[in-house]
Parts: C-alpha cells; structure tokens; sequence
C-alpha cells in the first residue's frame, strides 16, 4: 500500500539491486532466491507508489522515480548505521578516532595535526583512512571516521560541518637539469612546457584554477601526464617527464631526487591551494566530540 514505510530488508535488496543490476545476484546477497527477491522489489514498489525499477534490459536499472527514491535510501540506511554505531561506541567507548584524509593532507594537515600538543595530551589513538573525498563522506555517514580532511570542493552532506585548516602558495617543481638553468620560474615559461598536472578527480578546484592561470599567459598548457596524488607528480617530474606546480607546503616534505623546487613568480596572484576538516555531529563528551573540538578551535 502506498505510504506504507518500507522494511529496512526491502530498502537493502534495493540497493544491493542497484549495485548488481541482477535480481539473482541481488537476492543472493540478501539471502533470497530471485523469486522472492522480485516479490520484494514488487512489494517495495507498491508501498512507494512508484516503478522504481526498469526491467526490460539485460540489466535491471532505475527509472527516473527510483533515482530519486535509491539516494534518499541510501542516506537513510547509513545515517542507521551511523546510529547503530555511535550507540555501541557510547556503550562501549574506543580509544580509537578514526580519521579520513586525503592523500595531500597526509603529508600537511594529518602530520601537523599529530604534532600538536593539545592533541597529543589527549592521548588519542589515531586510525587514519586514507580516502577520497567521496569515500570520506561515506565513511562519515557511516560512522566509520570521526573526521576527514578534503580538498574543495567539500562533499554534500546533511549536517555536514567543516572548517578551512590550511592554506598554501603554490610552488614549481622542475626537473634538476632545468633548475640550473634559472633560480625561479614562471607561470609564462611553465605554460610553453609538458606539464605534470595533479589527476582533477583528486581536487577539481584547484587543478582547473591552476590550468586558468596558466593559459591566461597567452599559451595554450600541454598536459603531458597526470598522477592520482602529489608524490605521483613529483615523481614524474624527477624522471624528466614534464613541470608541474605543487602546494608549497605539500611540495617541502616531499623530497624526490631528481626532482627541484623552485619559488613561483606569481604565486600570490593564485588562488591558494586549502583542505578542509569535515564532520559530522557526535555525541556530547565522547572522544570523537573531543577531538572535532580540537581542529574547530587549534589556530592555523
């Protein structure tokens, strides 16, 4: 009956049909045959008052009504999770914060943030995820971290807070052999030459700001390969491969032979390069409440 409010078995069979496009694999993980998988489904959909599902492909998908019903169920189901999870954790308190991070503040936020003496006094033991930004949110809807750290732009999230908690110039980083030719570079030099550029899945804000400000010289940027992280850029700049511009913050603790760190000309014209810590609420007084504390109130 429609409005009827669907079992929490339904809404996983649901995604599990999502996920798999096959009534049988779907049902098999939810631990039915296809039969009564399909009964389900067709249950489901009666209660919701709308097809949520298209099923004369080879692969099963979601229609329009069921697009907008899968995303709001799988909110639903991990805010349970998260709820499930907080409640055994308020019962049986860890000493362990769980942390998301992308790989660029591993090597910024992460390490400064473990430095801190404030943290450490708090004598957290610290589990750290290293996870894209999307992964992070899903971690965090779930109640697997406490705490994740992305560049912009941040996931969307209900009752998703964040605060910016580093800011960085930008630097150049050139093979060795082009760095004894001159002492710093420019963005007008590097545009004219084979680029490492930073994967744009990994921080799109920041990749597209730094291709703007280096066509606006006048040169068309050739992008000759790209690494899913900043360690992966300066390690193709060492083998000769191309220039690349990195955080300056990131580009100072990662050191790789071969390749020279070199101060940007017009690095206060660029817009910077920032992470952001994410979280969502946690319970008064628990140790994950304590260390969000910590980042929304430690100084930059």
């Amino acid at each position: 009956m429609a409005g009827d409010i669907p079992d929490l078995g339904m809404m996983r069979l649901a995604l599990a049909l999502v996920d798999t496009g096959d009534l049988g694999v779907a049902g098999r993980l939810a631990g039915v045959g296809r039969r009564t998988a399909a009964a389900r489904i067709a249950q489901l959909e009666r209660q919701t008052g709308a097809v949520l599902f298209d099923h004369s492909g080879s692969r099963v998908r979601l229609t329009a009504a069921g697009e907008a019903f899968i995303g709001e169920a799988r909110l639903a189901l991990a805010a349970l999770d998260r709820a499930q999870r907080l409640a055994r954790e308020s019962a049986e308190p860890s000493d362990i914060i769980g942390i998301g991070a992308a790989p660029d503040a591993l090597v910024s936020v992460c390490r400064d943030l473990l430095d801190d003496p404030v943290w450490r006094d708090e004598g957290f033991a610290v589990r750290l995820h290293p996870l894209s930004r999307e992964d992070q949110a899903q971690a965090l809807a779930e109640g697997r971290i406490a705490l994740g750290f992305v560049a912009a732009p941040l996931p969307v999230l209900p009752r998703l807070s964040s605060r910016l908690v580093a800011t960085s110039k930008w630097s150049a980083v050139v093979p060795d052999a082009e760095a004894r030719l001159r002492k710093t570079a420019s963005l007008s030099n590097l545009a004219r030459k084979p680029l490492v550029m930073l994967d744009r899945a990994a921080a799109p804000l920041a990749v597209d700001g730094v291709v703007a400000a280096l066509g606006a010289t006048g040169a068309r940027p050739v992008i000759a390969h790209e690494a899913p992280d900043w360690a992966g850029v300066m390690a193709l700049v060492a083998l000769g491969l191309g220039s690349a511009l990195v955080p300056s913050v990131v580009a100072r603790r990662i050191a790789v032979q071969g390749a020279t760190v070199m101060p940007l000309v017009e690095a206060e014209d660029l817009p910077p390069w920032t992470i952001s810590a994410i979280w969502l609420p946690q319970p008064t007084g628990s140790r994950a409440a304590r260390a969000i504390r910590i980042v929304r109130t430690r100084q930059d």
